[in-house]
């Protein structure tokens, strides 16, 4: 886990200055964190309010309570390892690229990494809880943070410490830090609702708490999972690997992880399920198998390429019927990482009238080929256009039409 890095923005220059443990440390975080109050209050608060509503503008949704109130309370906000964007920056498609899921609204930078942190919505998340994302960018795919985005300030606040923590061992800034992290919790009403107990002494522990927090938080059910694998505990880690997967239904990564612990078992029937399901994810939502601690003989790849690369091994163990899938064709037998295959399949599946299957492919072709010379991914973004318009799903047809504008990557 990468260290976060604390530090503030300067109001005046607006510049980052990194802040090393020292005896500022109060200050540089009050100056970053600290609440809205001038002369001009109800202006500033009036000003905010329309930010607001120019964010939801470009979503086309109804921003989260505690989102808001955090954006009302501080100018700045940042909550390591999160440093959010500008409303005004956000409102604009800041951290928005070409290429990317028209799902996923990116609201904050990763401190440290080469990453965004944004919601997944989805026509079956718009109206519940809004899942929170990472998405990588040198890796260039999303996985799981929180449930939701109280969840995340919850997520950020404990690591945030565990990190801080290993940074500054012997340093004596715990209490100052942790002071202002609650204040903020307090801020946005959730202090109440989270725990407030000694940092966890190692990874598994930190695990353990995020998971205490917030139930279905998939990333760390799937390392504590693999963390009883590595005691041999096959069970546990089972029942782990499950709940990961029934709380976040289109992550791959818990599909595959439990498809691996049957194929150790050598029950190859039940693993070609779970490579199955994984299969059906969207390529940029399965991470790499390096990710999980796995052993040091498991092959280091594309959890999707391993994924297919078992229908391909063992698919005759199963009598399922999935091999007459066309998307079986494709993960078995042709290349699954052709933008051109993945774009014939959804072609097929949209003249079958299968929507959400030829938009799952197009997807994957988008994600594929956008930054591949001679490819013509505008054409994509013309066919998950029109798939969304005769769906009925508008907001993401108008966030495809805004991403299709944005300058195209070169490699």
């Amino acid at each position: 886990m990468a260290a976060a890095v604390v530090g503030y923005t300067d109001v005046k220059m607006g510049g980052y200055s990194s802040i090393a443990c020292h005896h500022s440390f109060a200050e540089a975080l009050t100056a970053r964190n600290s609440p809205i109050m001038s002369q001009n209050e109800n202006r500033r608060q009036h000003s905010i309010g329309d930010e607001l509503r120019a964010v939801e503008r470009l979503w086309q949704l109804r921003l989260p309570d505690t989102f808001a109130k955090l954006y009302r309370n501080y100018a700045n906000p940042f909550v390591a390892p999160c440093e959010f964007i500008s409303l005004h920056r956000i409102a604009r498609g800041a951290g928005r690229d070409y290429g990317m899921l028209p799902q996923y609204l990116p609201f904050g930078r990763a401190v440290g990494e080469g990453g965004l942190y944004g919601f997944y919505i989805t026509p079956e998340t718009a109206l519940g809880d809004w899942p929170v994302l990472y998405w990588d960018e040198d890796e260039m795919y999303l996985r799981p943070v929180a449930s939701n985005f109280d969840a995340f300030l919850r997520h950020c606040v404990l690591v945030g410490r565990y990190e801080t923590e290993a940074q500054c061992a012997g340093m004596h800034t715990d209490e100052l830090q942790d002071g202002r992290r609650m204040e903020l919790l307090n801020r946005v009403g959730l202090l109440e609702q989270t725990p407030d107990g000694p940092l966890p002494r190692n990874d598994s522990e930190l695990y353990s708490q995020l998971v205490s927090m917030d139930a279905q938080d998939a990333t760390s059910l799937c390392h504590l999972g693999c963390a009883q694998r590595s005691r041999n505990r096959d069970e546990r880690a089972l029942d782990f690997f499950h709940r990961a997967s029934e709380a976040s239904l289109w992550f791959g990564d818990p599909y595959y992880l439990v498809a691996d612990v049957y194929c150790a078992r050598g029950n190859y029937a039940r693993a070609v399920e779970g490579w199955w399901s994984a299969i059906q994810c969207l390529l940029p939502l399965c991470t790499r198998t390096w990710e999980w601690d796995l052993g040091a003989d498991h092959p280091e790849a594309d959890i999707y390429e391993v994924a297919a690369d078992g229908l391909a091994q063992f698919g005759d163990s199963s009598d399922s019927g999935h091999e007459l899938d066309p998307l079986w064709q494709v993960a078995t037998r042709d290349d699954p990482y052709d933008p051109d295959v993945r774009e014939t399949l959804g072609d097929t599946l949209l003249a079958q009238g299968n929507f959400l299957g030829a938009e799952r492919e197009f997807l994957n072709a988008l994600a594929l080929c956008c930054g591949v010379p001679g490819k013509q991914p505008d054409r994509l973004y013309d066919d998950l256009i029109r798939i969304y318009e005769r769906m009925g799903r508008q907001r993401e047809a108008e966030l495809a039409r805004h991403d299709r504008a944005l300058p195209r990557p070169t490699g």
